[in-house]
């Protein structure tokens, strides 16, 4: 069952003068179609300008499209009655924490949401010591976001996502300012959110590595999914898609480094599967053709 549903999804950016003319329009996305499953982790991929972040927004209804429909939890978008509804469904967490974290303390921060929402105190109460715990940041609760690193202040915004209760979460890029030790940080919270609680996670990224552990990946360029020079859609596992280097190459797509390293030890001669994702994965396979020599 798809918790998300886009149908033929057009959307485009206008550009002003001073005078509020219409100079340019730039189509964001075109014709766009794609589900996503309930419960699911899904990474949509694609270079700057390909229509990831687009999406994401059409999702949490900040922008409603021009031309198809976006549905959420069988909700339209384009109904104005539902917007809050759609919102506290599918919560949003930005690249930077700074621009939706409001509060000077923690817990009150995290209370934020829900408090906009009219849940009861005792409610509320409990939901921010929930997620707080979950979430690993009881040693900061009490304090200013101002004085956390950035890893701990998106841990924040995803908690005040979280004591909202939404079915699904999307991510734009919540990890592109952070260190590797932040970004780490981050991924394992939002993991154990979609393992533990079942929430969908939609990331937006462009970090091959966040990629990996995914359920499915969406590659888009150009506002729709991209397709392979045979034009089969390069919708699929990370399996799958990794297996198919060259055609991510061809749309300026990295690949993880420890597949990359696998790949060019193919190219090589070594007898290496495509589509490897992990060092230990790698490792043993390595293992396996030296004892066979």
């Amino acid at each position: 069952m798809n918790i998300i549903e886009a149908a033929r999804v057009i959307y485009k950016y206008t550009v002003h003068d001073e005078a509020d003319n219409i100079i340019e329009t730039q189509t964001a996305l075109s014709e766009l179609n794609v589900g996503i499953e309930k419960g699911s982790f899904v990474c949509v991929l694609g270079h700057n300008g390909s229509g990831k972040s687009t999406f994401a927004k059409l999702i949490n209804a900040l922008n409603l499209p021009d031309e198809g429909t976006v549905v959420v939890s069988g909700m339209n978008t384009r109904d104005s009655e539902h917007i809050l509804d759609i919102r506290k469904q599918a919560g949003m967490v930005f690249q930077n924490p700074d621009n939706q974290i409001v509060a000077n303390v923690v817990e009150e921060d995290v209370a934020f949401g829900p408090e906009n929402l009219g849940v009861p105190t005792d409610e509320i109460l409990q939901r921010v010591d929930n997620v707080i715990d979950r979430l690993e940041i009881g040693a900061v609760r009490t304090k200013s976001p101002n004085r956390l690193s950035g890893g701990q202040k998106q841990r924040v915004a995803i908690a005040g996502i979280m004591a909202m209760k939404p079915e699904c979460i999307i991510l734009d890029e919540p990890t592109a300012m952070l260190d590797p030790s932040g970004r780490s940080y981050v991924l394992e919270a939002v993991h154990d959110l979609n393992k533990k609680e079942g929430i969908t996670i939609v990331l937006i990224t462009h970090y091959m590595e966040e990629a990996v552990d995914a359920d499915r990946l969406i590659v888009m360029e150009h506002g729709e999914i991209a397709r392979d020079s045979e034009g089969r859609a390069l919708d699929g596992t990370p399996k799958e898609l990794f297996s198919r280097p060259e055609e991510l190459k061809k749309h300026s797509l990295a690949l993880p480094v420890v597949t990359e390293l696998a790949y060019r030890l193919k190219q090589h001669g070594l007898d290496i599967p495509d589509g490897i994702l992990s060092t230990q994965e790698l490792i043993d396979r390595l293992k396996e053709l030296k004892a066979d020599a």
